[in-house]
This record gives C-alpha cells, structure tokens and sequence, in this order.
C-alpha cells in the first residue's frame, strides 16, 4: 500500500515528505511520535453498511470521532466498523490511509479536516507515515466533504458513535 500511495503522489507531482519511525498503534502516539497535533492527523474508518454489507472509508482529523447519525445520512444506511478491515484494505488496524480510491472504498471526510494545511497518516504501515497538503489530497482523493465527525466528549443531543 506504501508504495501504491507514493507512486500516485508522484503521478500527480505533489510535494509530500515520509517518515519511518516506531510502530504507532493509536492516534495519539502517532502525533506525538510525528511531533504534529492530533487535529492534523487524518484518521481513516473502515465501516460497513448494515443493509448492503458496502464497505466506506470515513475520514476525520485523528482528535474526532464518527459520529454514527451523520455516517448514516451520508452513505444512506446505518453503519458499523467493519469486522475484518484488514481483508477489505490489506492493512493492520491503525494502518489505513485515507486513500479509499486505491482500496475501491467510498470515501467521506469531514470538513474539518481542512482546518489543516498540511494533513499527516500512517501510509498502509504502522511505522510509515506520510505529510501532505489538504489540498492535495482532496484534489486526488475527491471523497464526499460531508460533516461525519463530532469532537471526543461531545454529547449535544446524544449523537452516538460508531
């Protein structure tokens, strides 16, 4: 998967920088381990729709969470994480980059990950990580921007998460 995300970066002439570093299991450590905030790390969720069994990928900036009701508008039926994510993308949990396109997944990000110039994630490795910019991923990528993140905590109106 490294090499898939590096060879289309390169294809479409973007400016991006690597790092290999220590195996990162959460966000958390990632950020820290990058030495960038979790709000500029792009969090990528493998889900599955309950009526289809379709697969989406879901990306938000690595301090949000998906919120379940707004996942469910934006893709039309209610969905869960995906019970095998690593046979759907190739990649250990933790390690799927924001890139559905080069999976065949659907992809939705939330706005407000374009608070960020510059968004940083785990490439398909948990010790490779890639920085972009915003703009240019979006102009690869071309997810569905739809509002499908809520703040870690947030509680008005009870909007459940995934």
């Amino acid at each position: 998967m490294y090499n898939k995300i590096i060879e289309a970066l390169d294809a479409h002439g973007c400016t991006y920088e690597t790092q290999h570093h220590e195996p990162t299991l959460t966000s958390e450590i990632a950020s820290k381990v990058r030495g960038v905030s979790m709000h500029s790390g792009a969090k990528a969720i493998v889900t599955k729709g309950d009526k289809t069994g379709t697969n989406y990928l879901f990306v938000m900036p690595a301090d949000m969470k998906l919120w379940g009701s707004r996942a469910k508008q934006a893709c039309g039926e209610s969905v869960g994480f995906a019970t095998n994510p690593e046979e759907v993308t190739g990649c250990v949990p933790g390690s799927v980059p924001p890139f559905g396109s080069l999976l065949g997944l659907k992809t939705f990000v939330d706005p407000h990950l374009a608070e960020n110039e510059i968004i940083h994630f785990n490439a398909g490795s948990l010790t490779d990580s890639v920085s972009m910019r915003y703009e240019d991923w979006l102009a690869i990528e071309k997810p569905t921007v739809i509002e499908i993140a809520k703040s870690v905590g947030e509680t008005k109106n009870g909007p459940e998460s995934v």
